[in-house]
């Protein structure tokens, strides 16, 4: 192989592993400070061809989307993972992108889809419970903080920028 053959192999090793890398959230080390939220799948959403994914975003437009949690209809429902909890910073506004996802080529199929941006700031050391659910045509996200049973005082949904509906390249392909 010559050298042009090896730098090639060598670029496109890198271009993937960087890929997979700058895809994923890395969470906040579990100490006192973190945030703490439980996310589990729409159970109405039946096992064939849906899944969900939850991202980190580093705001409104959605510029740099890292990925938290993803319910994979084929591996992971079928596996019995409909649920995943995961750690953010306390105090700092957190943007979270929340999407129903259909696979088209799957055999036993409706397609369904949508996509929720909403922002709060999480108490340090607090608990939280996020939802997303798809009834009747209607796509919502909400949070709860369990300390107190409601929503938290500033969480806001936010209208869909262009770019949070693109999914970077590879997303789908990094494990959990």
């Amino acid at each position: 192989m010559g050298k042009r053959g090896a730098a090639l192999i060598s670029a496109t090793a890198a271009a993937l592993a960087c890929g997979a890398c700058e895809t994923v959230f890395v969470q906040p080390a579990d100490t006192a400070d973190a945030a703490r939220v439980s996310f589990a799948r729409d159970p109405e959403l039946g096992t064939y061809g849906t899944g969900q994914i939850l991202s980190w975003s580093s705001g409104v437009a959605c510029s740099e989307v890292l990925k938290i949690a993803a319910f994979d209809p084929m591996s992971k429902v079928f596996a019995g993972q409909t649920s995943s909890t995961f750690r953010l910073p306390g105090g700092q506004r957190t943007h979270l992108l929340a999407e129903i996802y259909g696979q088209p080529r799957a055999a036993y199929t409706v397609v369904t889809g949508c996509t929720n941006l909403i922002s709060f700031t999480p108490r340090s050391g607090g608990s939280y419970v996020l939802a997303q659910r798809f009834n009747a045509g209607d796509c919502t996200t909400g949070v709860v903080d369990q300390a107190t049973g409601a929503p938290p005082a500033d969480l806001v949904v936010h209208g869909l920028a262009p770019d949070c509906g693109r999914i970077p390249n590879g997303y789908y392909a990094v494990p959990d």
